[in-house]
Parts: C-alpha cells; structure tokens; sequence
C-alpha cells in the first residue's frame, strides 16, 4: 500500500474514531482496531470484549472479508483495498444511523423515558397505570408486574405523598427505580434484537454489493486481458493499478457484450500467433554444414586394440586360451568381464550439420517513422464478422505504433466521425477499450472521414502520418476535392494511404486513390496472416 493511501486511511479511521456515531467512542476504536488486524495483523492485536454489539460488528466485519474473490484483489491493488476499506466504513456509519432512526419500539421508548423524569408527588397519584401497561407488554417470567403491583399497594394504596412516612417514601423510590431498570433492561434487549436483525439485512445488502463488484472486475479484467497480453501491457503492475470498483461503472456496456469481446479476444489470439509465426519466418536463417566425422562402429579400418567382449573382433590368442581346460576358466572369466583383447576399428562417415541464426541486415536509415490516422468504417454493413475484422486490423496497427513509439488518431465514421487522439497507447487502456465496445449502425460517408484525416495531416502532431482506412468500401465515389487533396499528400508528401477492403463488395473506383490495397475474403484461410504481412508492410514504409 502506498504512503499517500496509508495516510488517507488513517485520517479516515481518525474520523470514525472521532465522529463516527456509531455506538460510543470507545467501541468505535475497537471496531477500527479488529479492521486494521485484518490487513496488518503483526501491528495490530484483535480486543476481546464480550460486549454483544461489538461481537456482532466483528463478525460482520468476517462475513464481508470472507467474499470469495475479495482478498485475492485487494492484495493485488491498493487503491481496491482503500476502496473496499472507506465503503464498509461507510456502510457501518449509514447502517447504524438507518436501524437506529426507527424501529416499532419508540412508543414504549417515550413511554419509558416519560415515566423516567415524573416525580415521586406525581408517580403516587397515577401509579397503578405502570404495572397495568406493563402487564401488556411482558410476560410475568419476563417481568413481574404482580409483584411492584402488591409492593406499591400496601406502600401508598390512596395515601397522598403528605401522608406517606419518609422511610416508605425512600421504598417506594427505590422499588419504582428497580422497576424502570428491569424494564429499560427488557426494552433494550428487545430494540437490540430488531436492529441486529435489521443490520444482517443491511449486511446482507452489502455483501451482496461486494461480491458482485469482485465478480465484475475479475470478469472485465478476464476480457481485457488477452488485449493487454496483446499489447504487451502489465495489467497487474500498470494499467490495473490505480483503478477501483468505480471503472466497472464506465465499462457496463462492454460487460454486456461478454460473448462478442471474447470472439473479437480469440481472432486477437491468431494475428498474435500469425505474428510470431511470421517474424520466425522473416528473421529465422539455417546454414547446412556437411563434414567427415570418425565413427568407431564402421568396420573398415585397424586402428589398435581395447578390451571388450566382442567375440567376433577377439585376438587369436584369447581364442588359444580354449585349447586347455584349465585356460578356458581364466578365457571365461575374461569375457564376462569384457576384459578379452579386441580388435579397434574405425572409419569416417559423412554428416550434416545446421546452424541457425538471426540476421541483422544494415541498410540506409530512413526518416524517423510519422503517427499513424486510422479511419475506420462504423456503418451498419460493417455488423457482425467485419465489425470484429476492423477492431482487430486496427489493433494491430495500435499496437505497431505503441511499439514504435508512433502517435495513433483514431477516426470512426459511418453518417458522421468521432475522433480518438491516442497520444500515449501504452496508457490509454479506456480509450481502447471505448473503441472495442463501439457499436456499429447507419450508412457510411468516407468524405468525412478522409475531410478529418487530411486536416490533422495539416496538424503539427500527424503532418507526417500514414493513413489506413477499414472499411467494406461499399460506397459512392469520392469528392473531387479530397480526391484532389489525397493527389497532393501522395505527390507531394510522400504521405502514404492504405487500405483494408473487408467483403467482396468493395467500390474499385473508391480504392483506386490507395497506393496499398488488402482485400479481406472470410473464406481465405491464411486472411490472418496476410492481414499481418500487411501490417508489417505499412510499418515498413513508414
């Protein structure tokens, strides 16, 4: 956990200490003591009290830490767990100020606190009302009201205070004050009861909350991954660090389309591994060496003599030894020994070798590589299969940029643009993940789109871009004018326009001011590598 949340954490405990309203000062200093042993408990001890409202907080507080999932979050990022910690403070003080503004027992309450003030004068003149309302409301094993009912009636019967001796005016001070405490005692084990029960609600509610808050972030962070691992992001340690439970709000429409961003993650997972493939392909080199190496087991040659038990290879004196019985021992012995002197052989043999390694070619520096203007078609024909074709396609120029360091200016158009600056892709996690949610509906004007990406290319940021449009291409003609600007940028800025035609419906007419061209067929098996070969092609000449 960082200094600056370690502090804001403890300002927090401070307050509640202070000004929490949740019971007294004291047990709020305990309820914070048993939360910080959760999460630091070499530095802080559990107290042991047998106080009921304490016991109950303190399981509440087990109850909530025990949500599957929760631990292994919070100890994985610390502004979830500052999160987590402020929210069930929170949710402690909103609690206990929501069960203890009302509950079925104020009548009684008032009652109580009524009877509590009145005089002695006036409790003698209107005793017998106690004992009978009380009568109503408590059993006798709960309370005894027969027993105060005879105590006060052999005390005062219809005496008037003046005419009551001090000693049984101090008994009957006594009795009354036995009687409210009984009946306090009573009235506070029943309103602890309500409000308990009502708090396992209001806990319940919560860890409700919480669970699904964990299962949410464990399922977009489960979506975004395979981008993250895609890019080359560190969800754990960057991306992922600084954000809490509030991003999930921002991301409700991108959870909803579970099934469709795990489709689009999967098509990810195969321009990844077209991309190592190819790379393999492109830098990966093997030389073939063939060369005459000895080899002991060709018999061609004498060499000299070992010791084996080869019998076919053997000395005719070993063989001599098998002429006398006793010689025949020691011969026996010898072989199973592999002591028998043999003949060495040897001769050569022809073998391949080869050597891999990876070439670096030189060649002449070329101009530092522009940024990158994406325009990519959202119109209601690019539903479905294109849809997931274009997001992918422009995740791996994304992605070329980032690791070319090259800006990326996102233009999404169908009747109208919407426009992304991704000026630092390696942090721009909401953006992209913006653009994979983007919904795809109405007809498609490329003239915006182009009308946008020339202007930036009038723009200091992207005067040196490359520009790449996906899209169906089933559309009108270009203006005049932006055919006559795209003239210009090519003729006189080198400025290079690409072009990915998903469909077989393309408008040749429109593609013919591209100076690169890829056509996109779903029935082209290899379409994810060419895809890719594309990529690198464009990252070539910039």
């Amino acid at each position: 956990m960082t200094t600056d949340i370690h502090k804001e954490l403890e300002a927090e405990y401070t307050r509640f200490i202070d000004f929490g309203g949740l019971l007294d000062k004291k047990m709020r200093k305990y309820i914070i003591q048993y939360l910080q042993n959760k999460f630091d408990s070499d530095r802080y001890a559990i107290p042991d009290l047998s106080d009921k409202y304490y016991n109950y907080f303190k399981k509440a507080l087990d109850d909530i830490f025990l949500i599957e999932g929760l631990a292994e979050v919070i100890n994985q990022n610390a502004t979830i767990k500052k999160r987590v910690i402020l929210d069930t403070i929170y949710w402690l003080k909103q609690s206990y100020k929501k069960i203890r503004a009302k509950h079925p027992y104020d009548d009684e309450e008032m009652r109580l606190g009524s009877w509590s003030v009145t005089p002695t004068k006036a409790f003698v003149q209107r005793w017998t009302a106690l004992p009978t309302y009380l009568s109503g409301l408590y059993r006798r094993d709960e309370l005894d009201t027969s027993f105060f009912q005879s105590k006060f009636d052999g005390l005062i019967k219809s005496k008037s205070l003046d005419t009551i001796s001090t000693d049984d005016q101090s008994q009957i001070e006594l009795i009354f004050t036995d009687l409210l405490t009984q009946w306090d005692a009573l009235l506070y084990a029943k309103i602890l009861e309500f409000q308990l029960g009502k708090f396992d609600e209001e806990k319940e509610d919560y860890v409700d909350f919480l669970s699904n808050k964990v299962e949410e972030y464990n399922k977009l962070r489960d979506l975004v991954e395979p981008f993250s691992e895609y890019f080359g992001w560190d969800m754990s340690r960057k991306l992922w660090q600084k954000t809490s439970f509030d991003l999930i709000e921002r991301y409700t429409e991108f959870l909803k389309d579970e099934d469709s961003i795990r489709e689009l993650a999967d098509l990810l997972g195969s321009m990844r591994e077209a991309e190592i493939e190819l790379e393999e392909e492109l830098l990966e080199k093997t030389i073939v060496r063939q060369e005459w190496v000895s080899d002991e087991t060709m018999r061609a040659e004498i060499v000299g003599t070992d010791t084996s038990n080869r019998l076919s290879e053997m000395l005719s004196s070993e063989a001599s030894m098998l002429s006398d019985e006793d010689s025949e021992v020691y011969f026996l012995k010898k072989y199973a020994d592999s002591k028998l002197l043999t003949f060495r052989y040897e001769d050569r043999k022809l073998v391949k070798s080869e050597d891999h390694y990876m070439e670096v070619n030189s060649r002449i520096k070329q101009k530092e590589k522009g940024p990158f203007i994406i325009c990519v078609d959202t119109s209601e024909s690019m539903e479905g299969l294109p849809e997931k074709i274009a997001k992918v396609m422009t995740l791996g120029v994304l992605k070329m940029a980032m690791h070319q360091k090259r800006r990326a200016y996102l233009i999404n158009f169908s009747t109208g643009v919407k426009t992304l600056d991704l000026y630092n892709i390696a942090e721009s996690i909401d953006e992209i993940a913006a653009f994979l949610q983007m919904s795809f509906f109405g007809g498609t004007d490329a003239t915006l789109a182009l009308y946008e990406a020339l202007r930036q290319l009038e723009s200091e940021n992207y005067e040196d871009a490359d520009i790449l449009m996906v899209s169906d291409f089933i559309m009108y003609k270009l203006g005049d004018d932006v055919q006559a600007q795209i003239k210009h940028y090519q003729v006189n800025k080198n400025t290079q326009f690409h072009a990915l035609a998903i469909g077989k419906q393309a408008n040749t007419d429109v593609l013919h001011y591209f100076d690169t061209n890829w056509k996109y067929d779903p029935n082209h098996k290899g379409i994810i590598k060419a895809m890719t070969e594309g990529l690198k092609d464009i990252g070539d000449r910039g």
